[in-house]
């Protein structure tokens, strides 16, 4: 029936964003350190990855459809045809005419591709290589075969150059930011993961709740490291009520008593046992405990002593003793 008592008394949500409130910035400090490792290993992985620096030119051509005998050569040239297109014989073999006879069809074709953003009349040929003087050669003899192939189908009135770009470094590690965004995601979960794991084993004590239902012992008080006072009064007056004129002992939980300890805590009058506030020792003091029922010690209840003043106050709100009437 204890047992079940205490595993039964719910969650104390306020107690776990206090605790959890002083330890938030281990998931802040796990999303920096997650971003930054995120982005470094991106990094290092496309330097080991990329190969040769790479150059790229850009040309967007004008495309004009013979509709007045085609009403449908649109749907032939279409954004899905024009990249294979580009690397068909009629295109290739006239730009190869234009270059030096060591640029062989092969590489034509691996540095060659196309894409329409939207208007089916507008191409965008990129050539690519690891020479920058290639890429222009290419580029520019593209320039001369896409003006020629326009005018030998008979599905296009013409095709003009719109514009001619020079061939710049191929910027590869783009995606930095996406790398570091997903480190930072997966560091901020693992920490978030982390700390509430450490909540569910860390066994320290914070509030009376802690303790009342698991050792069964009353509390008589919850002192602060600053002896706010009235938490001083509370326990005072909780132990004069029960003990009288009685000497008070305290012994403290993370402590284990010797053979002339117990000989003399077997003699106490009102024997209590101190838990420090917010270290891990509840187990400890629920060692000591059944230290002290094998010793034959009588232990009249708890109190937790050193408290942070701040938790207490957020956790029960400002107390004050009521002052005496005359």
């Amino acid at each position: 029936m204890e047992k079940e008592e205490y595993l039964n008394q719910g969650l104390d949500l306020r107690r776990l964003l206090l605790i959890l409130g002083g330890k938030l910035w281990l998931i802040f400090a796990g999303i920096v350190l997650g971003a930054a490792a995120g982005a470094a290993i991106y990094l290092l992985y496309t330097q080991v990855t990329n190969g040769m620096p790479e150059y790229r030119a850009s040309s967007d051509y004008y495309i004009s459809f013979n509709f007045d005998e085609f009403e449908n050569g649109n749907d032939y040239y279409n954004a899905y045809t024009w990249d294979g297109i580009l690397r068909n014989d009629p295109i290739v073999d006239y730009a190869l005419t234009l270059l030096p006879q060591t640029v062989t069809k092969t590489m034509v074709q691996q540095a060659v591709s196309g894409e329409m953003l939207g208007d089916y009349r507008v191409l965008t040929v990129h050539v690519t290589t690891d020479d920058k003087a290639l890429t222009e050669q290419i580029s520019e003899a593209y320039h001369q075969s896409m003006v020629h192939f326009g005018e030998s189908r008979d599905m296009l009135d013409h095709i003009e150059v719109w514009s001619r770009g020079e061939a710049l470094p191929l910027e590869k590690n783009t995606k930095a930011p996406n790398a570091a965004f997903l480190g930072g995601l997966l560091g901020g979960l693992a920490a978030l993961f982390f700390l509430l794991l450490y909540l569910v084993l860390e066994d320290g004590i914070y509030v009376e709740k802690d303790v009342l239902y698991q050792f069964k012992l009353p509390v008589f008080g919850l002192l602060t490291r600053k002896k706010e006072a009235a938490q001083e009064q509370m326990y005072k007056d909780n132990t004069d009520y029960a003990f009288g004129d009685r000497k008070v002992e305290l012994w403290n939980a993370e402590e284990i008593p010797g053979r002339e300890d117990y000989e003399r805590l077997r003699k106490a009058e009102a024997l209590l046992v101190a838990i420090p506030w917010g270290r891990k020792n509840r187990a400890r003091t629920q060692r000591l405990l059944e230290l002290m029922k094998l010793q034959q010690c009588e232990v009249k209840g708890l109190v937790i002593i050193e408290a942070k003043d701040s938790f207490v106050k957020a956790y029960y709100g400002k107390s004050q003793v009521r002052e005496k009437k005359e």
